[in-house]
């Protein structure tokens, strides 16, 4: 039997050796992804499928696959409490600094728009102000508004006295200048105004203002609605790459029991004679590079589980179990009706459309400044020497305000005017141009991943019947591991490979839905863990229990 069991054996390393050079083809690439750099929330399918097929060729031992729907709370602590896709979203639009910026900018639009209509109504104005002085006319008009002018402030004691008492000097009196009035020395004056301003006429200024607040408001609304389903895509791509870094960990956890059954197993055939001890030596140093790995996808689903932390805006000791999976569906119509609906929907889209709009009332509002203004004022005011209320005063007015002749200033910030909306519109084109091919792109990106998530629904079931025949070829004596393993490694590839397609079907249509303006939250779906199986036939599935190979199964 052990002469028959060596030869055997020598069978299938000469077979493993071409079936793995096989594999290395076929999966270079995937390979080649997951060791350039480190397991990102963004490509967790790559990672768990490049693991999967890395575990199948190095411990030589077929793996139950883990089934996102029910694997994902194997890993739960026990003080995480269950999160949702919705409770998700809800956290984010809620504690996510970028939707507070872009609250930021709404209140600012509302501030203009504010500041606009109030422009338009009086404004009353109270001021109070104290001066010292002795230039002669502030003096003699400090006197006259607090009502304490005299003759003596025009000279008149100092003309009787030139002119004696007869008026014999009257000619010389008349013609010498009075010290008091024009050297009246220091005096003070206080001021209180009270100033009642109406705005009549201003060319279309203030209305022109108000109307471009009220479109950089609706601009900032969309954008707001920009920033929510860019948010909710940020959301549901963190939410499901934690899907699948959850499979990652429980393959390789399980992939470090089959190591372990490995190098169990050549120590068994070791001590037995049948392999060298290289065989042994090389399932240990394997057992050790598995572990590393499975300390590696820890680390790795605790790094996508803070990019969720930081997209929902929580605190990072917060802790959570992602309970669901998500489900979006497929948009209907034609590619045509799509790029339509982008037009009409899409939020950036809208927003540059109503930044248009507060450019052409800019440029409305700029050409006021050929146009007259007019206002009317009413003023009361009280001056005293003292600090009080005394000696009111009243005045009213009417002001024409009408600039002739400003050698190409008014010009120039018309120019300006029209220079910014000419680049809105530039701008708005090319968004509408770049828009186009992204839903394009997306649209045909989401197609091809449907179609392949039917095709590897389709590659499952015949791996499956395949392993299964393979199975029990070798059971009766008419096949070789070599083969069995390659079986099941195609089943692996399969599953692996279903949820890739099942992660970028997800992730193709929600950046369908934020192309087209629709990717709000009553748009997502999602099933609970516990219940939903997200492979197709699992409990049919040749991973229902793992394949370990023991000696007593070999061949006689």
């Amino acid at each position: 039997m052990a002469a028959q069991f060596t030869q055997h054996a020598d069978f299938e390393s000469k077979g493993e050796k071409s079936l793995a050079t096989q594999r290395f083809k076929i999966l270079n690439s995937i390979l080649s992804a997951y060791k350039r750099g480190p397991f990102t929330v963004k490509t967790p399918v790559l990672a768990t499928t490049a693991f999967i097929l890395i575990t199948a060729q190095s411990s030589g031992f077929s793996q139950t696959l883990p089934d996102l729907g029910t694997q994902a709370g194997d890993a739960k602590s026990q003080n995480a409490q269950g999160l949702s896709i919705q409770q998700a979203i809800q956290n984010a639009l809620t504690q996510n600094p970028m939707m507070q910026q872009s609250q930021a900018m709404i209140d600012e639009a509302k501030g203009a728009i504010k500041e606009a209509s109030g422009n338009r109504l009086p404004q009353l104005d109270l001021s109070f102000g104290g001066v010292a002085s002795n230039n002669a006319l502030n003096v003699f008009g400090m006197k006259l508004n607090q009502g304490q002018a005299t003759f003596n402030d025009f000279g008149v004691q100092q003309f009787f006295q030139e002119a004696g008492p007869t008026f014999s000097n009257l000619p010389g009196a008349s013609s010498n200048p009075p010290d008091s009035l024009n050297h009246p020395g220091w005096h003070h004056n206080f001021q209180t105004s009270l100033k009642l301003s109406v705005p009549i006429y201003n060319g279309g200024k203030i209305s022109g203002m108000k109307s471009r607040a009220e479109a950089l408001l609706r601009a900032a609304q969309s954008g707001d609605r920009a920033a929510k389903q860019q948010l909710i895509l940020q959301v549901v791509t963190a939410y499901a790459g934690i899907d699948a870094a959850h499979a990652f960990v429980k393959v390789t956890q399980q992939a470090v029991e089959a190591a372990k059954s490995y190098r169990d197993l050549s120590n068994k055939m070791y001590l037995q004679g049948v392999v060298s001890k290289s065989d042994l030596l090389k399932s240990e140093v394997n057992l050790g590079d598995i572990q590393l790995r499975h300390q590696q996808a820890l680390d790795q689903l605790a790094d996508a589980k803070d990019g969720l932390h930081i997209v929902m805006g929580v605190p990072r000791n917060q802790q959570f179990e992602i309970n669901e999976l998500i489900h979006i569906n497929k948009l209907s119509g034609t590619l045509e009706e799509a790029r339509n609906l982008a037009l009409r929907n899409n939020p950036q889209i809208l927003a540059i459309d109503q930044q248009i709009d507060a450019a052409r009332s800019g440029v409305s509002s700029a050409r006021s400044v050929y146009k007259p203004h007019v206002n009317l004022m009413a003023q009361q005011d009280w001056n005293s020497e003292n600090l009080g209320i005394k000696n009111d005063s009243y005045t009213v007015g009417a002001v024409l305000n009408w600039k002739i002749l400003d050698f190409g200033a008014r010009s120039g910030q018309v120019d300006r005017a029209v220079a910014g909306l000419n680049a809105t519109r530039s701008k708005q084109q090319m968004a509408i141009n770049t828009l186009m091919s992204q839903v394009g792109k997306t649209w045909r990106a989401a197609q091809l991943a449907e179609n392949r998530l039917d095709l590897k629904k389709l590659a499952i079931s015949q791996s499956e019947e395949a392993t299964r025949l393979e199975k029990l070829r070798y059971a009766q004596g008419i096949s070789t591991m070599t083969n069995l393993l390659q079986t099941q490694a195609e089943l692996d590839k399969s599953r692996a490979e279903f949820v890739q397609a099942q992660y970028e079907l997800i992730l193709q249509r929600a950046t369908l839905l934020l192309t087209t303006g629709q990717l709000e939250p009553d748009a997502i779906s999602a099933t609970p863990l516990t219940t939903q199986s997200s492979l197709p036939s699992a409990r049919r599935s040749a991973y229902a229990q793992p394949a370990v190979v023991s000696v007593s199964k070999v061949p006689q």
